[in-house]
């Protein structure tokens, strides 16, 4: 089954995997473009229903056509199980007040070019490469959050303009999902701890789990890093740019630190103590997004640092070539304290005097 034959078939099937109250259901698919994705999607909306979710049938049949052991009956009763688990009822007023929505915003990050189809009808600040958007955060629960971004139009309709849906989700954004700070050290621990103990649970042998156990405590001792996001791990690599936070990450690291964007859920923070350049980080970044991050997760290939001393954010690249040019420029400064100057200069003055 290729995939126009798989979609079909969801839309054509889907209502007999639901209840009878969705047997008049309006069924629809549609190409939805997303922040770092583009996929059609189904819809199944009851009449009175305002809220509906959006199933992403690329992912449903990689899943299907990968895993040969589910079979499409499985596959549909995970789409009507979503389905379900929806409220359809939603008060689409807290939507349309604005009063209500600033509460409820919160930012997300993601690659400004790569998504700049969808950023060309959606407010949103660029930091550097990198992009913030505003999205309403409509429910959290258990089973995952309901949320929907922020467009030009909606913003019209609020009578609000850019700075002030920026100040607002600022101030909103660390109440509604708090940053979280933890060294890798301690977050790789508790994996570990977890792959342990997952192994004891499949009768492994004790050698082999002292072998993990070794391995484990290896690649974590010592390590540098600080991961960034925030309380529900998803989305969470805006975090880095809640207000205070880079100040506080510089307290943390006692001094400038690099900034790699390992995907949009997270950040790893780096001290810039010379033990590695950011030439070097950012080959590293380059080859995990290859090989580890899910192209819908990516931010960028870039390396950033954050200056504790002017409180800069730039890309890596940039604070070497303005590091090099003050340190030049505190040389000529230093020469002329001295009483002495250049070579270039000298002539100048040479010259000057000989006219």
């Amino acid at each position: 089954m290729n995939f126009e034959e798989f979609i079909n078939t969801v839309k054509d099937t889907i209502k007999d995997y639901l209840p009878e109250e969705y047997k008049d259901a309006e069924v629809k698919l549609l190409e939805n473009r997303k922040l770092n994705t583009h996929y059609t999607g189904l819809t199944v909306t009851r009449k009175g229903d305002t809220l509906a979710p959006t199933i992403n049938l690329n992912a449903l049949f990689e899943n299907y056509g990968q895993q040969t052991e589910n079979n499409l009956a499985s596959v549909m009763e995970e789409v009507a199980s979503v389905i379900q688990h929806t409220p359809g009822k939603f008060d689409i007023g807290r939507v349309m007040d604005y009063d209500s929505v600033k509460k409820n915003l919160f930012m997300k990050l993601s690659a400004a070019e790569k998504n700049a189809d969808v950023l060309e009808h959606t407010p949103h600040i660029t930091k550097e490469d990198l992009a913030l958007t505003f999205h309403i955060m409509l429910d959290q629960g258990e089973k995952g959050t309901a949320t929907t971004m922020i467009t030009d139009k909606m913003m019209d309709a609020y009578g609000v303009d850019l700075e002030k849906l920026y100040q607002d989700a600022m101030l909103n954004s660390p109440v509604i999902c708090p940053v979280h700070i933890e060294s890798i050290n301690d977050a790789l621990a508790t994996l570990g701890k977890t792959m342990i103990e997952e192994m004891k649970d499949a009768g492994a042998p004790p050698k082999l789990i002292q072998e993990m156990e070794m391995r484990l405590e290896e690649e974590y001792r010592n390590n540098p890093m600080t991961v960034v996001t925030n309380n529900l791990s998803v989305d969470g690599a805006s975090a880095i740019f809640y207000p205070g936070v880079m100040d506080q990450l510089g307290e943390r690291m006692k001094g400038d630190y690099f900034i790699l964007p390992s995907s949009v859920h997270e950040i790893l923070v780096v001290p810039d103590d010379g033990n590695i350049s950011f030439r070097e980080l950012t080959d590293m970044v380059k080859e995990v997004n290859r090989t580890q991050v899910a192209p819908e997760d990516r931010l960028t290939d870039q390396v950033y640092h954050y200056d504790t001393a002017d409180r800069i954010f730039e890309k890596a690249e940039t604070f070497a070539e303005r590091k090099k040019q003050k340190e030049a420029e505190r040389g000529i400064s230093a020469d002329k304290a001295a009483g002495t100057l250049p070579r270039s200069e000298k002539r100048h003055k040479t010259a000057e005097m000989s006219l």
